[in-house]
């Protein structure tokens, strides 16, 4: 049984050689990476320049609503912790006052 699986192992190996070389082998692998790769350059070429200036536009408008919301941020946190005249007394924190028990 072992030497009957070998041999048809050997004849399934000889028609795949065969089917490789009819459809082109290494040739024709070749000939279509190296298609593909001119196809690609070609397209990086073109796209190369647009690319650029959409990547330099996104740049811009990032760094503009970065500064947009900087201000936002700088007019929230003025909002909140108010003006700066207001600002607590130097003394220490106060301690909340304690309501006096009434006498009857």
């Amino acid at each position: 049984m072992l030497a009957i699986s070998f041999i048809i192992a050997i004849i399934a190996l000889f028609i795949s050689i065969l089917a490789y070389r009819r459809a082109g082998g290494a040739r024709e692998l070749k000939k279509t990476v190296d298609s593909l790769t001119s196809t690609m350059e070609s397209l990086t070429g073109r796209a190369g320049g647009e690319l650029k200036e959409r990547v330099e536009h996104l740049t811009s408008v990032t760094e503009t609503l970065k500064e947009k919301t900087a201000d936002a941020i700088d007019r929230v946190e003025k909002a909140i912790r108010g003006k700066e005249e207001e600002k607590p007394s130097e003394e220490g924190p106060s301690e909340p006052k304690r309501p006096r028990a009434r006498r009857k």
